[in-house]
Parts: C-alpha cells; structure tokens; sequence
C-alpha cells in the first residue's frame, strides 16, 4: 500500500513537473517572439522616422529662399522696441544691462532652434508634412505621457489665441507710432495742426494694401524696403551718438535688480519673432538651414540692441525716454530718422497681420468654402476693426503720447 501511495505521487509530481516545465517553456518563447516584434517594430520606426522626409511632401509653389525667410526673421524682429534701449540701460545699469542682454539673447536663440528642430522631428515621427506651432503644441501633447494627453487640443486652441492677441496688437502699436511719428513731422515742417486720429485715417488705405498681400514670398520685397528704412535710421542714430562722445565715467554700471525684469521684458519684445519661425519654415526651399538663420539674426540682433542701447544711454544720460525723443527737432537728419523707423514699421503691419489670418481663416473656410473674395472681405473687415480699435479704445492726448516717440 505505501508502495502504491509512493508510485502514485511520483507520477503526480512527474506530471506537474512536465506542465510546468511545457508552460515555462511556452512562456520564454512568447517573450522571444514578443521581443523580436518589438525589435521589429522598433527598428521599423527608426527607419521610417530617418528615412520619411516631410519636405519632400510640400509643394513646391510660393516657396521662399533662405535669403527670403532671412529678411522675414530680421523684419519681425526689428521694431520699435530697440528704441527703448538707452532708457533700460539708464534704469538697469549698463553692465548689468549687458550682462542680462546676452543672457537673454542666448536663451531666446536657444528655445527657438529647439523649437524648430523639435517641430521637424515631429514631422518624420508622424509623417507629417508641416506643423504650425499650435500644432506642434498638440502632437508633443500627443506623443507624450498618456496622462497629459487629453491636454492637447485645448493648449492648442489657447496657442492660437495667444498668437493671434500678439499680433494684431502689435499691429494696433503700429497703427499708432506711425500715425504719431507722421503727425509730428508734419506739424514741425508744414504747420499743420490735426488730431492723431486723422492722421490714423489717412493711412488706412495703405494699411489695406499691405493686408491684402496674399502669403509670405510677395511680403519679401516688403520687408527688405522696411529693414533698409530700418537700416538707415538706426545708422543716423549712431552718428548721432557718437558725436561728442562723453565719458564713461559718470555712467551707472549698476543700479537696482528690481529694474531687471523691466529690462528682460522690453528686450525678449525687441528680439521676438517667434510666431513667425515655423509658417517660414513650412513655406522653405530649405527648412532644415532654419535654425543656422535662427542663430545668425539673434546674434546679430542681441549685439545690435546691445551696442544701441549702451550708445543711446552714453550719449543721453538722465533724457533718454526714447532716441527719437532726444534728437535734435531742427535738423533733417533726426527727421530721416523719425521717418525712416516709421516706414520700416509700416511694412511691417503686412507680415505681422498675416499670421493671425493664417490661424484665423481656415477655420472660416470650413463654412464658406474656397471663396478668395470671403478671405479679402475678411481682411479688409479685420484691419478695420483694428483701425477703429485704435479711435475708440485710447483717449489720444498728443502731447503726452509723444513722449513715448
């Protein structure tokens, strides 16, 4: 009987032992051949991501060159904020102004390139032909943590709103500085005395010709009239700051770390240019030298505004609000340089109205249907409302706006 018991339990161990050994078996097999699917997968990925180019899906038409899209940069970034710069020197210090100025030039240059080189590698990972930078937004959500997914759309939709609110009032800002600037020359050379909101009126119908530009490659020549106003303006001003050039000495290297912020803001303001790198990087002959355009014209910006600001705040000590503001009024050339930096912001209105319109018109054309009389209509209606913005929104007083000119 126990010799039975003893056969018994060794056939049930037996047994046991061979399901557990066929199971095991079973189970390193599966996580083999999982594995090698994974790999397969894996490696499928990689090629496609190195492999697909998303700029060899583009069309090929209204593409611009990297000159093109240079000018485009070097335009947006150019404005009236680099006319600010004597006087957050003056209130910063002029080391401390130099100190936070590179440091910024360096950051912003380097979250643009990130920013490109991050939308590029979107593209090939989804194989997609181009993405804006709302939609860039909205796939990062997409291929990150499950967790922020549901995050996607909704921060893409504030991203577009943001850009839009930026734009269109910087349009709003420059709107007023030309007709403000305009307004002066005018009253100082031909005695004539009207209100601002005249003047705002009287360049509507060119503000409505620089809106109706229909895409980025026919603002080009725009843009290069606008940085050669731009050029010759800030060239006269260092003329003028160089004249008579006072000492050093008596100048503050350090005043109070409060002011930084101030100074940080106005200058990311005059470097910003952001909202236009990815709709110039989708319409490039050569998108991937973008980021080599990115380093080159914030660069040459940051040393630019730092030389100007440090000049400006040298030659202009305790007056400086703005340059144009401490010019001498009786001579042409400080009049040059008023009418210069105007005309080189009035061409900008074009490339800065556009992006909102890129944003803004696809999402009415879902209702109305191709229809190129709708999208004029829409523009026409937009600058408008802008225009009349400008009248109704600000109680101009002449004579305290212009000291901000």
């Amino acid at each position: 009987m126990a010799n039975y018991l003893l056969f018994l339990f060794i056939v049930h161990e037996t047994e046991v032992s061979a399901r557990l050994q066929s199971f095991v078996l079973e189970t390193i097999m599966l996580m083999l051949k999982t594995k090698e699917n994974v790999e397969g997968i894996d490696e499928s990925l990689s090629e496609n991501v190195q492999t697909y180019d998303s700029f060899s899906t583009q069309q090929d038409e209204l593409k611009i060159s990297d000159f093109s899209a240079f000018i485009h940069i070097m335009k947006v970034s150019v404005t009236a904020g680099i006319l600010f710069m004597p006087n957050t020197f003056r209130k910063t210090g002029y080391v401390m102004s130099v100190i936070c100025g590179l440091l910024t030039g360096v950051i912003y240059m380097h979250n643009s390139v990130v920013l490109v080189q991050c939308s590029q590698i979107l593209c090939r990972h989804h194989r997609l032909p181009n993405l804006d930078l709302a939609q860039t937004v909205e796939v990062s959500f997409l291929t990150g943590p499950e967790n922020t997914r549901w995050c996607a759309r909704g921060f893409a939709i504030f991203t577009n709103i943001i850009i839009c609110f930026i734009q269109y009032s910087e349009v709003v800002i420059y709107i007023l500085y030309v007709a403000s600037s305009f307004q002066q020359v005018i009253e100082y050379y031909g005695n004539i005395v009207m209100n601002i909101r005249i003047y705002v009126l009287i360049f509507f119908p060119i503000y409505c010709c620089l809106i109706l530009v229909p895409n980025f490659k026919y603002l080009v020549p725009f843009s290069i009239f606008g940085t050669i106003f731009f050029i010759i303006g800030i060239t006269i001003s260092l003329i003028y700051f160089l004249e008579d050039f006072p000492s050093l000495k008596r100048l503050d290297a350090f005043t109070n770390v409060r002011s930084v912020p101030m100074f940080l803001t106005i200058f990311i303001y005059a470097l910003h240019n952001i909202t236009i790198l990815l709709p110039l990087e989708n319409i490039m002959h050569n998108p991937t030298n973008l980021p080599r355009l990115i380093i080159i014209s914030t660069l040459f910006n940051t040393i630019i505004y730092i030389i100007f600001g440090f000049l400006g705040y040298n030659k202009y000590k305790d007056t400086c609000d703005t340059v144009i503001k401490n010019l001498p009024l009786d001579e042409v050339l400080a009049e040059i340089v008023k009418i210069g930096i105007s005309m080189s912001i009035l061409f900008s209105i074009g490339i800065n109205y556009i992006i909102p319109v890129q944003i803004i018109w696809p999402i009415i054309m879902h209702f109305t249907g191709v229809n190129y009389r709708y999208e004029i209509l829409f523009r026409l209606v937009g600058i408008a409302l802008l225009d009349f913005w400008c009248h109704r929104k600000f109680e101009y007083n002449y004579s305290e706006y212009r000291e901000y000119n």
